[in-house]
């Protein structure tokens, strides 16, 4: 689905379809309590940077070493914020889609202290990579942070076509039904896996970082496992952006929000009734013609323009 790029707070995810008779369907979601949401047990968190040779201008440097280093920028915030929710207090910090594109090289584990002062230039062993495969890296982070691990997020740096998509796809179709069955049964937690593709420069196809996004639509998984989702780093221009980006989508139905809820399309009918309680994750649709929507509760309206999703 399309994202909205920076929803109206407290809103932190907002996606739209818009249907064949002029609907759209909507699914928002506010932001989840963090710490509730991590818990008190094992947490590992990765920050995988593209290190294609397409993004290496982005690492700074160039012929007088007077272009910034756009990559550096974002991995230490984003750096900072994943270090917070791992049990340990580090992120491992990896680069990805080296030599043929499909090797990974470690930077090392850092804290808060250190992510925000990393020196992130780049592989040091290894080459930059001819291509851009992302599935050596969601299968190291499935099969080796997240061995022993509560609850594991990955967020992923690419800033071009990640060409394996095929092959990322069906391996997480797979890792999906094995994440189901182990929630069904008892041993892990719903939503306690989970990777986030951060687009970042001019070249980025939005489309594909969408459908990675969208995996599980139209699947017998679509209600019980959400690997991915995704955004775009030129929109995230504050820390409230950055944590909407990464967290926004694991609220959950079963979270209440507000005591009682409704939506409104913009002529104020209401659409869809929340009366047992608002949740902090819900999917309706509003009728041909419109561009926005309110989110009426006892403590006030949210109003959000989707225009830019239509």
């Amino acid at each position: 689905m399309p994202k909205i790029s920076r929803p109206n707070r407290p809103l932190a995810d907002v996606n739209v379809l818009p249907q064949n008779d002029g609907s759209a369907e909507v699914v928002a979601c506010f932001m989840p309590d963090i710490d509730v949401l991590v818990g008190e047990g094992e947490s590992r968190a990765v920050l995988a940077l593209d290190a294609s040779r397409s993004i290496k201008t982005m690492y700074g440097g160039g012929a007088f070493g007077s272009s910034p280093n756009y990559v550096q920028a974002v991995a230490r915030k984003l750096g900072s914020i994943l270090s917070e929710v791992s049990r340990s207090g580090k992120v491992t910090i990896s680069y990805w889609a080296l030599g043929m594109g499909e090797d990974i090289e470690l930077a090392g584990e850092f804290d808060e202290s250190g992510c925000s002062n990393a020196a992130i230039t780049g592989p040091k062993t290894k080459k930059w990579g001819k291509g851009t495969q992302l599935l050596p890296t969601i299968r190291y982070i499935a099969e080796t942070v997240d061995q022993g691990s509560e609850w594991t997020m990955g967020v992923i740096i690419t800033d071009g076509i990640i060409e394996d998509e095929k092959a990322c796809s069906d391996y997480c179709l797979q890792l999906g039904e094995n994440i189901k069955k182990a929630v069904d049964g008892g041993t892990r937690r719903k939503d306690s896996f989970k990777l986030v593709l951060i687009g970042v420069g001019e070249e980025v196809d939005v489309g594909q970082l969408e459908r990675f996004d969208d995996m599980f639509e139209g699947t017998p998984l679509a209600d019980d496992v959400d690997l991915f989702s995704h955004g775009i780093a030129a929109d995230m221009q504050d820390e409230d952006d950055i944590l909407n980006v990464v967290f926004g989508e694991l609220m959950n139905e079963e979270t209440i929000v507000a005591s009682t809820g409704c939506i409104l399309d913009p002529s104020g009918n209401e659409i869809k009734n929340f009366s047992d309680g608002l949740p902090g994750k819900f999917r309706f649709t509003l009728p041909k013609g419109s561009t926005s929507f309110t989110v009426h509760t006892p403590q006030g309206d949210v109003v959000q323009d989707i225009s830019e999703a239509l």
